[in-house]
């Protein structure tokens, strides 16, 4: 591993990785640890970690970014001791809870009210997702049956507070980035060693629309082709 992202989802994570891809890193982002190690992750939840799984998990993937693996940045950090982090940040707490309010409220808005019921697929996707918002951010009050997502505000604003001044306080200086996404090519290229792209930097999902086209996803064409399997078998 590379680049350990610590930032937290929400804070430009999408436009991160859009931006480390087109500088040549191969990024795992939070599908990718959900089809690759979504088991492993499981498995912490039961039994606990050590800094070996990371080295193992992640010996062959050059960045990680977005939820659960910002959580466990520390293990990342000691089976990678050459690998540069990047805490990426939004300009205050306000900013990046109405972020990550308004991506609750798609994700409710969405059709998913019955994809529990009908995709299996879909419900291991959606605990994977749940669990690391648990895990993560102490968690919102998630209604599995009808996938409403209500997040609270002063918890999670204390959980962003708390993982910056974590990450600020433990990682060596010489090795962290602190980074905005609205500051561009420059500080990003110039930590990284790279010559700055002659393009625009991404920003990518920045009001959510992410969730417009995760149906686009090999996971959720996968759940959108199976999702009425249940009610053929069961006819």
């Amino acid at each position: 591993m590379k680049i350990i992202c610590a930032g937290m989802s929400k804070c430009g994570t999408k436009s991160v990785h859009a931006a480390l891809a087109e500088l040549g890193y191969n990024v795992y982002d939070f599908p990718e640890n959900f089809d690759y190690f979504g088991n492993e992750y499981k498995r912490f939840e039961r039994e606990g970690w050590t800094v070996e799984d990371f080295q193992r998990m992640y010996e062959d993937v050059e960045v990680s970014i977005d939820g659960p693996f910002y959580f466990f940045w520390e293990e990342a950090m000691e089976a990678f001791p050459e690998a540069k982090v990047i805490l990426m940040v939004r300009d205050n707490d306000d900013a990046w809870f109405k972020s990550w309010s308004n991506h609750c409220k798609k994700g409710a808005e969405m059709d998913f009210k019955y994809y529990n019921y009908l995709s299996p697929t879909w419900r291991k996707f959606f605990t994977f997702a749940v669990d690391s918002g648990l895990l993560c951010l102490g968690g919102p009050r998630y209604n599995l049956r009808t996938t409403n997502l209500i997040p609270l505000d002063l918890p999670h604003k204390q959980a962003y507070r708390r993982h910056i001044a974590h990450v600020l306080h433990k990682c060596p200086k010489e090795k962290l980035l602190l980074y905005n996404c609205k500051e561009g090519w420059v500080p990003l290229c110039e930590f990284l060693d790279k010559p700055i792209p002659n393009k625009p930097f991404p920003h990518v999902n920045v009001k959510g629309e992410l969730l417009d086209y995760i149906w686009q996803s090999p996971t959720f064409k996968q759940v959108t082709k199976k999702r009425f399997l249940p009610l053929v078998l069961w006819s």
